[in-house]
């Protein structure tokens, strides 16, 4: 698309050069963009899916709901176009870390050694 742009104003060998492209990727590429979309009808499709269903479904479920239609398609391909069209899932829950400490039980014990540590016999403190 940029050679495009810029060919009317350099040659066609400069800027290949310049942007380090070979010709038969440039004229490759050219042919590609004038082909119709594969999967034009399908990428509606998922589009409607995934709006019906508060865009909440990736494409693990998109792909069960083709299915049951009866369109069969790969799941890299309904990922692909989902990624394509930007359709990313919502998450339904955000996961909570898990904390054991609940806070104080009982009440705390009176601090009866003052942190007095010296003993004058074995059992005493």
């Amino acid at each position: 698309m940029i050679v495009d742009a810029l060919k009317n104003k350099y040659s066609l060998p400069v800027l290949l050069i310049k942007l380090k492209l070979s010709r038969s990727n440039y004229y490759y590429q050219h042919k590609r963009l004038s082909f119709p979309d594969k999967y034009e009808s399908l990428r509606a499709t998922i589009q409607t899916l995934f709006a019906e269903n508060a865009e909440h479904y990736g494409y693990c479920h998109i792909h069960a709901r083709l299915t049951r239609a009866g369109i069969r398609i790969s799941k890299k391909i309904v990922r692909k176009i989902m990624s394509e069209c930007n359709l990313i899932a919502k998450s339904k829950r955000k996961n909570k870390k898990y904390s054991s400490h609940k806070g104080e039980i009982t009440p705390a014990v009176q601090n009866i050694i003052a942190r007095d540590f010296h003993a004058d016999a074995p059992n005493k403190k």
